[in-house]
């Protein structure tokens, strides 16, 4: 019998078991959507908009019962049954047979629910369907909350927006935030047979903070892969739980195979720590850490420990050691100070060349470590710093194999320009103090000695003459060292003068009236001349001093260096009337620089017995260049960026007499579409002769101490091309190669290739080295990524080229 009712009552009633059931079903969906605000276990108002609909409605004692094809909709949410029982004194909610809830993020089928709207506990029996996935971008910084935390990166992490699929025997609500599901099966791909999956004979979900299951059963395509008594998982906004990491296995050559795992422990929202350790077959156990903190916006700390002890048979290919990486940085101290640490050690080249994961790194010779402390008032900056360089000579493992450079510790004072009152004359000064050490093999002077150094300065900006600029400046280097090369000598004192002239002719400028792709151009032409005098009250005292950074490499010298800059600029035109201001883009920008040297020797600390590197040589390129001629190589840099996704910029030495290219290197990046090549190209061709020597009109290629120059040629080809999108649905892959085109090798070659279906990626990576001796290696690794969850594999989101 089917009955009508439509008097008030019994609507307020229908919209008080409406709600009530939408508030029941919509709990449940936030277990897994992991971000909706708990909803109040009390029924809202029930003025606002329900309708219902049935075959029967009748209420008895109290209790509302609903029967036949039973459809509520409040606002976005769709429920449909075939039995619902409300109990207005109890406010237990009963809905059976086909059970069916929709809303915007929920689509959920279930046998039977229980829930009471007062006390806000129930339970659901055999629960399936699938949830949208709220994970976002966390921001930067919390505007609600004082604590920070540490960013996830999730750039390289497979994420999906595919709904969360749940199927569970039963699901029990146990308080606001707590649900328990038993047998339960959980998966972002929508058939196991096509996907990944996971079942747990238990699990407990903590909404916004994390999951835990027992008796878990992790398979693939509908293969187990293997079984975990307990896994847990952060579900939070800020995705970091305590727990043991998946496990991955690997092969290499030098390494044998390999297996390891870790323990992550979130210590708190701005700090944690992960522990690993990795087994190589051939070499032995290997520890690694990394610690992260970042109490606050501007405090950051990182690090990463590594450490192999090499227990391999062939003594010659041993490499035991270990590599430390700190970096730091934060401004929160007292004072405006900011303190910054930059740590990479390690033991020796040998264990990096066998153990760095890249080939850029395998084959850095130099270890940097420095720890400073700044502060910045104005135009006055003080510094003080610690710091160590040290350069390995070789890849053998022996004492004394390198060169180091120590500043322990060192206390800097520096002015930048400042304006005498009312006067066109600037005063500017800089001066530290401190401990400098070098230590060599076959140097025999101190660790460690005291260096003082004060370097005043003024400079006259003089007032434009018809568009010429005229810069004179003026100053003097004073330095005190407590140890030098020559043993026999006391600490000198060196003295020095600096003369500097900077003269600027007006600019060529050109507006072209003709528009081309509906762009303005313009041409600029920039000349630039500067003369210097440096004079040393004694030049011999210069070739006794010993190198520690850039202040031990001042020399005496006479010189003017001349350059010409053309750049081409484009501006595209905007509609008159309109807010928009246009921009001048820089399309094209070619810089030629020389030197001509009037005392090509430096005071005479230059020669056949003493070819060291002096600033005038080092101030102008990059790359060093055999000087004691006159004229030094033309140094050419062009920079062309005529679009978005595309850029070059190629350096060239070429010499001034007649020899070619000295120096080169090119560097290019081009994006179309899913399609991209990054290039870098080295090359180094030159004698230990450039020109004919200073009053001499002889051309032959010889040096000045008669002796022919054997040529030193250097070419390295880096290539890296690109395709698709990891986070995109199909294909995507990376290929690149380091290769020396004198000995036509490929030093170091990668490629990765992955395929990402929605819910899960394939990820293969295959590596070469061909180092020294101690690397001859190839690596295989493969990893299979599941969405939303993490990487099973040696093969880390971190180690992505693309």
């Amino acid at each position: 019998m089917k009955i009508a009712r439509t008097s008030s009552s019994l609507r307020q009633r229908q919209a008080r078991v409406a709600f009530g059931l939408c508030l029941a079903l919509g709990t449940a969906g936030m277990a897994a959507g992991q971000q909706t605000p708990s909803s109040s276990s009390h029924p809202p108002d029930s003025g606002r908009l329900a309708t219902t609909h049935a075959d029967s409605q009748e209420m008895s004692k109290g209790v509302d019962h609903l029967r036949g094809n039973v459809q509520v909709n409040y606002r976005d949410m769709k429920l449909s049954a075939d039995e619902v029982t409300y109990n207005q004194s109890s406010g237990d909610v009963v809905a059976s047979g086909h059970v069916l809830f929709i809303d915007a993020r929920s689509h959920i089928n279930a046998d039977e629910i229980h829930y009471n709207l007062r006390t806000g506990k129930g339970w659901f029996t055999n629960f399936r369907g699938y949830i949208h996935s709220t994970l976002r971008a966390r921001p930067k910084r919390p505007e609600t909350e004082d604590r920070y935390y540490i960013q996830t990166d999730r750039s390289k992490v497979l994420y999906t927006e595919n709904p969360f699929y749940i199927r569970g025997k039963e699901v029990e609500r146990l308080d606001d935030d707590t649900y328990k599901v038993t047998h339960g099966w959980f998966s972002t791909c929508d058939s196991e047979r096509k996907g990944w999956s996971f079942s747990a004979s238990e699990a407990k979900i903590e909404l916004d903070d994390k999951a835990m299951a027992r008796g878990c059963i992790i398979r693939f395509l509908d293969v187990p892969l293997f079984y975990v008594p307990a896994v847990a998982t952060s579900i939070a906004r800020r995705p970091r739980h305590t727990g043991f990491l998946l496990p991955y296995v690997g092969n290499s050559s030098i390494k044998g195979y390999i297996a390891g795992g870790g323990f992550f422990w979130a210590i708190s929202p701005s700090m944690d720590l992960l522990l690993g350790l990795e087994y190589y077959t051939l070499r032995g156990v290997a520890p690694r850490g990394q610690f992260r903190m970042q109490p606050s916006e501007h405090t950051k700390l990182t690090l990463n420990f590594f450490e192999v002890n090499d227990k391999d048979k062939i003594v010659a290919d041993r490499a035991p050691g270990k590599s430390v990486k700190v970096v730091g940085d934060t401004t929160d101290l007292p004072f405006g100070i900011r303190a910054v640490a930059d740590v990479d050690y390690v033991s020796s080249l040998a264990f990096r060349e066998t153990y760095s994961p890249t080939f850029t790194e395998a084959v850095n010779s130099e270890a940097h470590q420095v720890g400073f402390a700044s502060r910045n008032s104005g135009a006055y900056s003080s510094n003080f710093y610690a710091s160590r360089y040290e350069d390995f000579l070789s890849a053998q493992v022996v004492p004394g194999n390198a060169v180091l450079i120590r500043h322990t510790p060192e206390f800097s004072f520096l002015g930048m320009d400042q304006q005498a009152g009312e006067s066109p004359f600037y005063f500017s000064f800089r001066s530290s103090a401190g401990e400098v050490g070098r230590t060599e093999p076959g140097l025999a002077i101190p660790s460690l000695s005291e260096r003082l150094d004060v370097h005043p300065e003024v400079g006259l900006r003089l007032p434009e003459f018809w568009g010429f600029h005229l810069t004179p400046s003026l100053g003097f280097d004073a330095a005190r060292y407590g140890a030098v090369l020559d043993p026999n000598r006391e600490p000198l004192t060196r003295l020095l003068g600096d003369l500097a002239l900077d003269f600027r002719p007006p600019s060529l400028e050109k507006v072209f009236a003709r528009e081309l792709w509906g762009r303005r151009f313009k041409h600029v032409i920039e000349p630039d001349v500067t003369y210097r005098l440096v004079k040393a009250r004694d030049p011999s005292e210069l070739a006794d001093v010993v190198r520690s950074d850039e202040l031990d490499i001042l020399s005496q010298t006479q010189e003017v260096e001349y350059s010409l800059t053309n750049i081409i600029l484009a501006r595209k035109e905007v509609p008159a009337g309109t807010a928009e201001i246009p921009q001048a883009q820089e399309l094209l920008s070619w810089r030629i620089t020389q030197k001509y040297y009037f005392d090509p020797t430096f005071g005479g600390v230059l020669g056949p017995n003493s070819p060291m590197v002096w600033e005038p040589t080092l101030s102008l390129t990059g790359f060093h260049f055999i000087p004691g001629r006159r004229m030094s190589p033309v140094v050419s840099v062009l920079k062309v960026a005529p679009f978005s996704h595309y850029d070059t910029e190629m350096k060239l030495d070429l010499s001034p007499y007649g020899k070619g290219i000295l120096d080169a290197g090119i560097t290019s990046h081009v994006k179309c579409g899913p399609y991209g090549l990054a290039f870098t190209d080295f090359y180094i061709n030159k004698n230990t002769y450039v020109g004919p020597a200073s009053g001499s009109s002889s051309s032959s290629s010889t040096t000045t101490s008669g002796v022919s120059a054997p040529p030193f040629s250097y070419h390295l080809l880096n290539v890296l091309a690109t395709f698709g999108d990891f986070d995109r649905k199909g294909f995507s892959g990376a290929a690149g190669t380091n290769y020396n085109l004198v000995q036509k090798v490929a030093a170091g070659a990668v490629a990765q290739v992955s395929y990402n279906f929605g819910c899960f990626g394939l990820n293969f990576e295959y590596q070469k080295f061909s180092l020294t001796a101690l690397r001859q290696e190839r690596v295989f690794r493969a990893a299979i990524s599941l969405a939303n969850i993490g990487t099973f594999g040696d093969f880390k989101p971190r180690d992505r080229l693309y």
